[in-house]
C-alpha cells in the first residue's frame, strides 16, 4: 500500500475509509485507492520543485483523462478509449497504466501485434504488470495475425521491426517493398508509409532522399520531416514548421531546437513554452529543454534566472 505521508501540502487531500482523492487549483481526482500507482507518481521525491503547483495540476489532469480513458475501455469502446491513452503517453511515453491499458484496447480491436508491443512496453515500465497467461495468449494471438498478414503489411512490419532494432538499411528496403504496390494504398497509409521511410532515410543521414519523401504530403509528421532536412541541408524552413506541430515531445524539442539554432527565436520559445507546460521531470529531456528554453529567453530578454539555477541543480 501507498503511503500519503510524502504528499505535499499544496495538495488537498481527502479520505474517505480506504478511498482517496485530491484537490489543487479548482481540479479534483476520483476516489481512488490508497494502493493506486498515481500515489507514487505525486509522492515529492518525484515533483519539480520550482513549477511544483503546475506539475501537480498537470497529474491530475492527465489522471482523470487516463480514467477517461478506461472508462472508455470498460463500456467496449476501445477507438476512444486509445484516443485518451494516446494523450496520457504524449505527457509521459512511460506511463504504465496508459500503457497496458492500450495494450487491452487493441486487443479488443484485434490488433494483436501492437497489444504485444504496448504490454512489453508496460512492462519495462512497471514490471508488476507482468502477466504470463495474458503474455502467453497474446504471442499466440499475434504470431496467428503476423501469418495472415498481406505481403505489403508483412513488409510494412518487417520494416518497423528492422528500424526498432537499428537496421535502418534493411526498413528502407521493406518499405520499398510494400511501397511497390503503392497505387493499392489510400492517401493516409501512404503518407505513413513514406514518413516511416523517411525516417530510415534521416537515420542513414540521406536527407535528400528522405526530403523527396517528405515532401509529398502536408501532414504535421511530413511537415517535421520537411523542417529537419531543410535545416541539414541548409535550405529555407517551410513557414509550416515555424509553428507547433502535432508530433511527440521528442520532435517538437528537435523543432524548438532547430528554429532556435536558424534564428527564429520567438516561434522557438512558443514551442519551449508548451513543452514546459507539459513536461516537469528531472530527466534528460528537461534538461534539454531547460536549456533551449534559457536560450530562448536570453534573446528575447526575458527573465531566466530561477531556471538556470534549477538546471544548474539538475546538473550537479
Amino acid at each position: 500500500m501507498m503511503t500519503l505521508s510524502n504528499i505535499s501540502p499544496e495538495l488537498n487531500v481527502q479520505l474517505n475509509g480506504n478511498k482517496v482523492r485530491f484537490h489543487i487549483d479548482g481540479l479534483s481526482t476520483d476516489w481512488m485507492g490508497e494502493d493506486d500507482l498515481f500515489i507514487k507518481r505525486i509522492d515529492r521525491n518525484n515533483l519539480n520543485e520550482l513549477f511544483l503547483t503546475k506539475h501537480l495540476a498537470k497529474e491530475i489532469e492527465v489522471k482523470n483523462i487516463l480514467d477517461e480513458g478506461l472508462a472508455s475501455l470498460k463500456k467496449d469502446r476501445p477507438a476512444r478509449a486509445i484516443k485518451s491513452f494516446d494523450e496520457v503517453l504524449y505527457y509521459d511515453s512511460t506511463y504504465g497504466e496508459a500503457l497496458i491499458a492500450k495494450s487491452h484496447a487493441l486487443f479488443n480491436q484485434r490488433h494483436f501485434v501492437k497489444s504485444l508491443r504496448y504490454y512489453k512496453r508496460s512492462v519495462k515500465a512497471v514490471p508488476a504488470f507482468k502477466d504470463d497467461d495474458y503474455y502467453r495468449l497474446l504471442l499466440d494471438e499475434a504470431n496467428n495475425e503476423r501469418s495472415n498478414f498481406p505481403r505489403i503489411k508483412r513488409n510494412i512490419y518487417s520494416g518497423d521491426e528492422y528500424f526498432s532494432r537499428g537496421e535502418f538499411e534493411k526498413a528502407v528496403e521493406s518499405y520499398d517493398r510494400a511501397l511497390q504496390d503503392h497505387s493499392r494504398f489510400k492517401d493516409k497509409i501512404l503518407s505513413k508509409l513514406l514518413d516511416k521511410k523517411a525516417n530510415a532515410l534521416i537515420r542513414l543521414n540521406l536527407f535528400d532522399d528522405a526530403y523527396d519523401c517528405f515532401k509529398q504530403f502536408d501532414n504535421d509528421d511530413s511537415i517535421f520531416g520537411r523542417g529537419l532536412c531543410e535545416f541539414e541541408l541548409g535550405l529555407k524552413l517551410n513557414d509550416a514548421f515555424k509553428s507547433l506541430l502535432d508530433v511527440d515531445k521528442i520532435r517538437q524539442l528537435s523543432q524548438a531546437m532547430i528554429l532556435n539554432k536558424s534564428g527564429f527565436h520567438r516561434e522557438s520559445y512558443e514551442i519551449s513554452s508548451y513543452l514546459m507546460n507539459n513536461h516537469f521531470n528531472y530527466d534528460d529531456f528537461y534538461k534539454k529543454l531547460l536549456n533551449i528554453h534559457i536560450i530562448n529567453c536570453k534573446h528575447l530578454n526575458l527573465a531566466y534566472n530561477n531556471l538556470k539555477s534549477l538546471l544548474d541543480s539538475i546538473d550537479s
